[in-house]
Formats: structure tokens, C-alpha cells, sequence
């Protein structure tokens, strides 16, 4: 068994890939107990080629080739290849701090965790940190040892980022919690099933991943294509999270989900206010049918609480108005 499984979709990431997978290679743990899982997702550049090329010197560099199906079935293929004691994922554009897995694994094995919470900066596509917000998402990086409920109800707030963490491989493949393959928001919903199974776990403020800002990224497209995907991965995670709230019982825990949907619904209705306005009304009684108003969750802004605000006064008042602003 390996000690640690780093899982990377490829999918038109060969411009980034080399400062990856090398990034991924310099950590204090010996290449002969890590694999670099590469899952080739029918990607049209020369990604996977590059990826074997690297491998010929690395062979902990593995290659799987599958059709298109997401970074979401990239990962699962990964997942169920890995076998590695630990499990982490990296984005081909991104890149990891050297040296830093061996003392994350070492942590894990003295405290005995089924995950590890780290942290990350953001840096755009010529490397030099940036600051993505203007008001960033808060979030507590002193260490404290939890279970999983705890930390969702206390520390994960909204940013379901499943790069910023490192499990314990048989958790995710024995309870079988497969990522959801969509294009947008899909972390949001799998990451509190994999906590809601996580015994033991901490948060340390050792800065691991770099995230790159890059303009014409799937997430930052900006087309009505990538609108309406990006409307309809909202209303999954709304449903999702809805479905899995029906199971909990622990009210801090049940909270964080009221909160996160809240701020899907927000977001859906900025979204749709932006791109389909004249259908505002029918998402609008969606929302409603959900339960969602008043919105609440905690805004990172006085112009996004008085945004929140003005919603929950009237969301079609809201929705015209932001319409308007954005033509």
C-alpha cells in the first residue's frame, strides 16, 4: 500500500501540468510511497502524453485514460484506482507548496485523523498571489481537534473546497461516497458526506495548495452556455443538500446546512437575475417552494448584506435591479 494517492484530472491542462506534477513530486515523503493518479479525461491537448513523459522518469506518475465525463468522474476513477493509505486532490493548473504532504501524513498518523483541513492562497496565471475577494470568506485555521459534525457546524462555512484537505482513503471507499459529476458546484455536496463520516479530524494553517486564477477557467466563463450550466449546478446542490439535511439531527450541523443553501439560493438568483431575467418569477417560486426565504447567511459585505436584504424585501425587486446593473 502506498502511503498517499494525489489525484489529477487532466483536461486541456498541458500548459500547466509540468509545474504540477512537479510541485506534487517535491514533498518530504519518498517517491516510492506516493502515486500521482492522472486521469486523462478525453482531453483534445497533449496532456496525458506529457503526463507519461514525465512518468518515464517518475513512476509514480500513473496514467488513466477514460472519455469525457468532468473533473467530478475524473475523480472517481482516480478514487477507485488509488491505494493509497491517504488520499488528496490537485487541479492540473494548480500547484502544491514543496514539502508539505510528509508533515501533514505525519500529523495524521500521530493523532490518528480521518482528515486534515489546510490551507491555500490564490495566485493568478503568472504566479504572483493575488487576493481573489475583496472581502474573502472567513475562516479559522487554530487547530483543534474534531469530529467531523463539529467541524462542519463550527469551521466549514461555505468554501467546500475538496483541494484543501487530505482522508483517509477507506473512509470515501468504504462508505462509497462518489464525487457528483457536474460542472459546477459539485464539491458543495459531497464534501459535508465525507465529513459526516470523519471520527477525528483537524485544521492546520500550513499554506499547501496554490490556486490559480485564470480568466477563461470553466468556472469564470462567461457565456449563457456556461450561465445555464452554472444555473443548473445551483439548483443540484439545492437539491442535494436539501436531500441530505432530511438526516440530521445535530443542529449546529443542520444549520450549516440552512446557511449553505441559503447561499446557493442567492447565488442562483443573481445568477438567473443576470442571464434570464424574464424568467425570474418561476425560479423565484422555486426558491419558495424550498423554503428559502428569508435568506440568511452570514454576508461578507455591507453591500452584500443590504444585497441579502433587499432579496428578502422583495427577490423579483432584487432580481430586476441586478438585471439592469449588469446590462
Amino acid at each position: 500500500m502506498k502511503v498517499l494517492s494525489s489525484i489529477i484530472p487532466l483536461y486541456n491542462s498541458a500548459k500547466w501540468l509540468e509545474k504540477c506534477l512537479y510541485s506534487v513530486l517535491a514533498q518530504d515523503i519518498p517517491e516510492e510511497e506516493m502515486e500521482i493518479i492522472c486521469v486523462n479525461d478525453g482531453s483534445p491537448d497533449n496532456s496525458a502524453d506529457l503526463a507519461r513523459e514525465i512518468g518515464k522518469k517518475h513512476p509514480s506518475i500513473i496514467v488513466i485514460d477514460q472519455p469525457n465525463q468532468g473533473p467530478s468522474g475524473a475523480r472517481n476513477t482516480g478514487m477507485k484506482a488509488a491505494t493509497g493509505k491517504y488520499l488528496c486532490f490537485v487541479d492540473p493548473d494548480d500547484y502544491v507548496s514543496p514539502n508539505v504532504y510528509g508533515t501533514l501524513i505525519k500529523q495524521m498518523e500521530e493523532e490518528q485523523l480521518d482528515a486534515i483541513r489546510f490551507n491555500y492562497c490564490t495566485e493568478n496565471e503568472q504566479y504572483e498571489p493575488i487576493q481573489e475577494f475583496a472581502h474573502p470568506v472567513p475562516f479559522d485555521y487554530t487547530p483543534k481537534l474534531m469530529s467531523g459534525d463539529e467541524f462542519i457546524g463550527s469551521r466549514l462555512h461555505v468554501a467546500c473546497y475538496i483541494w484543501t484537505y487530505i482522508f483517509r482513503r477507506d473512509i470515501i471507499i468504504n462508505n462509497e461516497i462518489w464525487c457528483f459529476t457536474g460542472d459546477y458546484f459539485d464539491d458543495t455536496p459531497w464534501l459535508p458526506l465525507v465529513l459526516r463520516k470523519v471520527k477525528r479530524m483537524n485544521i492546520t494553517p500550513l499554506l499547501v495548495q496554490h490556486y490559480i486564477i485564470r480568466a477563461n477557467s470553466l468556472v469564470r466563463a462567461d457565456s449563457p452556455a456556461m450561465a445555464e450550466r452554472k444555473i443548473k449546478g445551483a439548483i443540484f446542490v439545492l437539491d442535494q443538500l436539501c436531500e441530505q439535511m432530511q438526516t440530521v439531527t445535530d443542529d449546529a450541523v443542520r444549520s450549516w446546512y440552512k446557511t449553505t443553501m441559503s447561499h446557493s439560493a442567492f447565488g442562483l438568483l443573481s445568477m438567473v437575475a443576470m442571464n434570464r431575467c424574464e424568467e425570474c418569477e418561476k425560479y423565484i417560486d422555486m426558491l419558495k417552494k424550498y423554503n428559502m426565504f428569508p435568506l440568511s447567511f452570514r454576508p461578507i459585505s455591507r453591500m452584500a448584506a443590504f444585497k441579502m436584504h433587499l432579496a428578502n424585501f422583495s427577490p423579483l425587486i432584487y432580481c430586476k435591479l441586478i438585471h439592469f446593473k449588469h446590462k
